[in-house]
């Protein structure tokens, strides 16, 4: 009894800690991608209204080795991540470089029109992020990954 009591409450610690994160919701509270980021605490989840989202703090978007969750509300067929990246001006979707690990979920984006040297829709360097329910389709690397491109180290340029 006093086990079975005892392994009841350390499950409802843990998954209370886990169920009292924030959801910053965007656009409705922050203008941005980016902004709810920076607002954001390990344990929050960034929540995405349908739409296409561009320009600064919707694209170049960085965890900063965060453990959260941005995911759109309602999958990668209502919620575009347009880079708008160009040989002239280049730019990715997400950039996942601080030690971001499998607690970092990106969930239920489409990421078009990136531009980069590597990695153009979503750069992994020496990070190991959660991703699914993703669509990333339209990206133009100059050396790897037009799509994704994941290395233990930022590649050489």
């Amino acid at each position: 009894m006093k086990r079975t009591m005892l392994s009841s409450i350390v499950f409802f610690l843990l998954m209370g800690s886990w169920s009292l994160g924030a959801v910053l919701k965007v656009p409705s509270e922050y203008p941005t991608i980016q902004a709810a980021i920076n607002a954001s605490v390990n344990g929050d989840t960034v929540l995405v209204a349908p739409g296409t989202y561009t320009g600064d703090g919707n694209r170049d978007i960085d965890f900063r080795g965060r453990a959260i969750i941005v995911k759109s509300t309602d999958g990668a067929r209502t919620c575009t991540i347009d880079c708008q990246g160009s040989e002239a001006e280049a730019h990715r979707g997400f950039h996942f470089h601080t030690g971001e690990d499998t607690q970092s979920v990106l969930v239920g984006v489409s990421v078009v029109n990136g531009y980069a040297e590597n990695g153009s829709g979503i750069l992994c360097e020496s990070a190991n992020p959660t991703i699914t329910g993703c669509v990333v389709s339209e990206n133009e690397a100059v050396r790897w990954g037009g799509g994704i491109h994941a290395s233990r180290a930022p590649p050489p340029q």
